[in-house]
């Protein structure tokens, strides 16, 4: 196959005005807009009604080229557009070749007699604004939902881009992937993939299918080879002859795999990776094509207990503890992340003991760079459909694109090992059970129920989940938390207490979180002279009652403080206690509650919001704290205020465990240790064990800190966990000299040292970007921690160190 990339520098033309503009493709005219001056960039948050315009006018791209005679001789000849944001007609030459009306799908047009030596291509792209409110219209009922406009719910196309409630309203416009000629003789193959017939310790039998496209119109024979690498070695090779039909069709063979090497998730054994390779020769032509191989088995399971059924992901026969976060797009532009930013990206996931991420249903579906990461590390993808928070038609016009949507995603995305699980949707069953009550069926239902679970059922290396949250019932009220997956947000959403987290016994956690402002990096990037009450911070904040909620939470953990930076800290710190207390706990339930999925892993503009990290990638205190959390074997406390009575659990979710746990009371007033205990302890299997309990009885809240150690049987510690026996504001901290050195190191990466003469309650340093190997943590007074920061720090970068002993607080509360 001969290929021509159509990617580069086109020209955009805003049809009402008829100003052009240089456009990049891949891209969006937004970004191009941005980056030449014309509209302000994401950094004014207040740009939104600044920038509205674009979405709702109509954008032309066009660009000429010249083809090879070589490539135009081809017996097929077509252009390929991977992705175009979204409405699009396209002329090449001035003959129309087809039509765009999905973002999620690519698009093969026929060029053959069409294309020429010298070229003009033109994208006509309608305003997606204004195409769906005629959509909305022409369909003639109301839908209800939550963020955005109304006349998102018709469109194939990112939602988020209407706005949510963490991220700005930027409805993209663009052809936002590669553009491309192809040319080839006789055939072509795409959509390689496979199923696991069986497998066992001794064989694994993999069944092998890729679609031949044959652009004859009769049959001719073709040889296929179908090869399976570990490494270089092949470890499987089949040879065919076969008829290949005229027009597209699938093939499919089993091989054999001696002693197979099953892919596990991060912390359960190795992630391995085959490599499945088919070659196929005709007569005038042939290609080759490769995808990843992980053997793997996965299974929801849901067996009864008292409490109802729990909610098991199960991989090789293990019960998964799945630890992680919710991704939204990295970007305000999706799908234009690099292999390398994604890399980045999931490492640091992986750094912090997470071994899953929920694609979230409002976004899209990433770049196979991104399921490759995945692949590679270990790291479990529930992957949603992309449908979130609302009503959605259910005519058989809107059904049957997303019938082929549903097609191409798993054709083009279902050989990644990482992906253990589709979901319909985001938080539709509320809208299901809403408008049933003035329709038989719900909006969504028909697709989430039957159009998507019937294209699912084809792919037999993963199960197919509805709708999340989920509770096996069309009347989640009854039954929330007992069945299913639970998205929890009555802290937060309703206002409550975090410490009601213990009550939420949800048999897996899908969503959850608490929202901080971001780091000082970013707040100063926006304004630095500015309030946190300015406008231009206020715009960062768009869930309902966000400032205030903030405030509430804040100061229900520490006093107030009297400036700005040091408010932005012990807000992050609260996120970070909110997190910490309710993860414990769901992890101490494993397996009755099999996982905790955090809301949300990153910004993908300078918001105020759920997210561990940042728009500017610093990382907040409550990434440091899950990992913490999250890492295994572990041993957590589960200490009340109030209370004399605490109870140990300890966390080997990896599997049996036996070693010693260490209790120490520390003193504040001496800086001093003053009572020990030591206990020894065994496990077995994937689960918590609940330990003896602990008595914190005796010990006044405002002097003591409780350390918690974990120790492998010969006496190394795993782990290390600090806690309080009331509120942070209760403790009565001394002035703490914390002093910092830094050390390049031999591999590039940088050494860290702090230090303190005091005790420092969550040393830290603030606003660095990158990967710390630890930050945020207790100091007991003389000690010294080391931490390493991969690469180099910033040129001119200050480091700087603050602990919680340092906020001043304002003299009335």
């Amino acid at each position: 196959m001969k290929t021509f990339l159509l990617n580069g520098t086109w020209q955009a033309t805003n049809v009402r005005t008829g100003e052009g503009y240089p456009a990049q493709v891949p891209g969006f005219i937004q970004k191009d807009l941005m980056e030449q001056g014309v509209l302000p960039n994401e950094y004014d948050t207040l740009f939104e009604p600044k920038i509205e315009w674009v979405e709702h006018d109509a954008w032309t791209y066009r660009r000429s080229f010249e083809l090879s005679e070589e490539l135009l001789a081809s017996e097929a000849l077509e252009m390929v557009f991977e992705g175009v944001d979204t409405f699009a007609e396209i002329e090449l030459n001035g003959k129309a070749i087809g039509s765009t009306e999905n973002m999620f799908m690519s698009y093969r047009f026929n060029v053959k007699g069409i294309a020429k030596a010298r070229n003009e291509l033109v994208v006509r792209i309608s305003s997606p604004t204004e195409t769906l409110k005629e959509k909305e219209k022409a369909f003639g009922e109301d839908l209800f939902l939550w963020n955005g406009i109304s006349p998102r719910l018709f469109g194939r196309k990112a939602q988020y881009g209407y706005g949510w409630d963490w991220g700005a309203r930027v409805a993209t416009v663009g052809i936002h992937k590669a553009v491309k000629v192809e040319g080839y003789e006789q055939l072509r193959g795409e959509h390689l993939g496979y199923r696991l017939t069986s497998i066992s310790q001794d064989k694994a039998i993999v069944n092998a299918h890729h679609k031949i496209v044959n652009v004859r119109g009769t049959a001719f024979e073709a040889e296929v080879t179908y090869t399976i690498y570990d490494g270089e070695q092949a470890v499987a090779v089949k040879k065919e002859t076969v008829s290949a039909a005229p027009g597209e069709r699938v093939y499919e063979t089993s091989l054999e795999i001696a002693n197979p090497k099953r892919w596990y998730p991060l912390g359960h054994g190795e992630a391995h990776l085959y490599r499945l390779v088919v070659e196929v020769a005709a007569k005038d032509a042939s290609y080759a094509l490769d995808c990843s191989v992980g053997l793997r088995e996965v299974k929801i399971k849901m067996p009864y207990d008292e409490q109802g059924r729990k909610f098991l992901i199960e991989v090789n026969g293990i019960s998964i503890l799945c630890k992680g976060v919710n991704w939204i797009p990295l970007k305000l532009w999706p799908n234009l992340d690099t292999a390398e930013e994604y890399r980045q990206e999931i490492e640091d996931i992986a750094a912090a003991n997470m071994n899953m991420i929920r694609v979230w249903g409002g976004g899209t579906y990433e770049n196979h760079d991104f399921f490759a990461e995945c692949d590679r590390l270990g790291i479990m993808v529930w992957q949603d459909f992309m449908f979130a928070c609302g009503d959605y038609p259910d005519d058989d016009a809107f059904s049957e694109l997303v019938r082929k949507e549903a097609d191409f995603v798993l054709d083009e995305f279902g050989s990644h090992p990482s992906i253990v699980l589709w979901c319909g949707n985001n938080e539709n069953m509320f809208f299901i059970e809403r408008s049933r009550k003035k329709r038989k069926h719900g909006f969504g239902e028909k697709l989430y129920f039957d159009v998507l679970k019937e294209v699912c059922r084809k792919d037999t290396l993963r199960p197919y989940w509805p709708t999340s949250p989920y509770m096996l019932t069309f009347d989640d009220s009854r039954y929330e938390g007992d069945y299913g997956d639970l998205h929890s947000w009555y802290v937060w959403g309703q206002t409550h207490p975090y410490e009601e987290y213990r009550e939420v016994n949800g048999r897996f956690l899908s969503e959850f979180g608490m929202q901080s402002y971001p780091s000082m990096k970013v707040m100063d990037a926006v304004d630095a002279e500015a309030d946190l009450r300015d406008p231009k911070f206020d715009a960062m904040q768009k869930a309902p009652n966000g400032i205030q909620r903030l405030f509430y939470y804040t100061v229900g953990d520490y006093r107030l403080p009297a400036t700005k930076e040091q408010f932005v800290y012990v807000n992050q710190l609260l996120q970070a206690n909110a997190l910490r207390f309710g993860v414990e706990h769901w992890v101490s339930r494993m397996p009755d509650t099999s996982g905790a999925l955090i809301w949300q892993w990153s910004d993908l503009w300078p918001s105020i919001s759920w997210a561990l990290v940042d728009y500017g990638k610093v990382k907040k205190p409550s990434y440091y704290y899950m990992k913490r959390t999250f890492q295994a074997p572990n041993v957590v406390a589960k200490i009340t205020p109030g209370q004399a009575e605490a109870t140990l659990h300890l966390i080997h979710d990896n599997g049996d465990f036996e070693g010693q746990v260490t209790i120490e009371f520390y003193d504040l007033a001496t800086d001093k240790v003053v009572k020990t205990e030591e206990r020894g302890v065994k496990a077995y299997g994937h689960r918590s064990t609940e330990l003896d309990k602990l008595n914190v009885g005796g010990f006044d809240a405002a002097t003591t800190i409780v350390f918690v150690n974990l120790l492998s049987s010969g006496g190394e510690r795993l782990a290390r966990q600090a806690y309080t026996l009331g509120k942070p504001h209760q403790l009565k901290l001394k002035p703490a000299a914390l002093t910092v050195t830094t050390k390049p190191l031999e591999n590039g990466d940088t050494l860290i040292s702090i230090s303190t003469d005091a005790f420092a309650k969550d040393a830290g340093l603030l606003n660095v970007v990158g990967t710390l190997s630890d930050n945020y943590f207790d100091l007991v007074a003389g000690e010294t921690r080391e931490v390493v920061l991969k690469g180099k720090l910033p040129e001119g970068f200050a480091i700087e160190a603050a602990s919680l002993n340092g906020v001043k607080t304002i003299g009335y509360v």
